[in-house]
């Protein structure tokens, strides 16, 4: 009999200890991911501080980043959907597209002057954005519901930092944890949603007068309203809401690719033009 009562409370003890083992590991996780951002340095892989990081606890550690970035007066800008390509989630096993939250200090405005020192490894996303008309703080039930509550389109660059250290070993819970390596993005000039047909939307990408990317509205999963509303109900779920004030971007049109010195010019049809420099 006494057996029978003892195992469970070791299970239970054992149980209590791993988890203490897990927050204590999130919170090493977390304080690395702030001070690479801070020190603009490279970030140690999470799922090399702890090799049993998942996916959930690495949207735990995303809701911690944010606490954390809040404390130093840094809120929510935005949110971003990443992996939204067959290509990008083969290569990483990932089950399905990755979202996370953008920083309102990290926006900047047509014709900035962008410095490679503020980055560890800097990349571009040409992409489109939305804002909705009011607050959603609950599931979107479908499409045609997420199409009343949308009340204008941008076009978007997006500035990702790849900052790990060990980037070839990269997994979807390192991505997942340093919030889809959210960094800086510049936002255009917004347009009512009115009847713009955001799949079939064109943008090209020229660096010094030559073409570097091009992609299609279309390219986020397949479909932007389905792109779009996977993202809203994926914040929501989160926990988080989204307001007019906040943006929403659902993925790369074409390739992420190198941020290398130039001049830059995004032009989307429909939208207009986003021009910037790298320095």
């Amino acid at each position: 009999m006494r057996k029978v009562f003892v195992l469970p409370g070791s299970v239970l003890l054992v149980f209590l200890l791993m988890q203490a083992c897990a927050v204590a590991g999130d919170a090493e996780i977390v304080t690395a991911i702030v001070e690479s951002r801070e020190a603009v340095k490279p970030l140690p892989n999470p799922s090399s501080i702890d090799s049993d990081l998942t996916e959930e606890r690495a949207y735990a550690i995303q809701g911690r980043l944010v606490d954390a970035m809040g404390r130093k007066g840094k809120s929510i800008g935005g949110y971003k959907a990443g992996l939204t390509s067959a290509n990008t989630q083969q290569r990483f096993k990932a089950k399905s597209a990755l979202l996370a939250p953008m920083f309102k200090h990290g926006k900047l405005e047509p014709g900035a002057a962008v410095d490679r020192k503020d980055f560890v490894r800097l990349f571009l996303e040409t992409e489109i954005g939305f804002s909705p008309r009011e607050t959603i703080a609950g599931p979107v039930e479908d499409v045609e519901s997420l199409k009343k509550l949308i009340g204008k389109i941008y076009p978007v660059i997006e500035l990702p930092d790849i900052r790990f250290a060990d980037p070839k070993n990269l997994t979807v819970p390192d991505i997942v944890a340093d919030a889809v390596g959210s960094s800086k993005y510049l936002v255009g000039t917004g347009v009512p949603m009115g009847d713009v047909d955001v799949n079939n939307l064109k943008v090209t990408l020229a660096m010094d007068g030559e073409t570097v990317n091009q992609g299609m509205g279309s390219d986020a999963l397949g479909d932007q309203w389905k792109a779009l509303l996977w993202l809203v109900n994926g914040v929501v779920k989160q926990g988080w809401t989204v307001s007019p004030d906040q943006i929403l971007i659902t993925g790369a049109l074409g390739n992420m690719i190198p941020g290398r010195p130039g001049v830059y010019e995004a032009v989307w049809d429909d939208l207009g033009t986003i021009a910037f420099t790298i320095r």
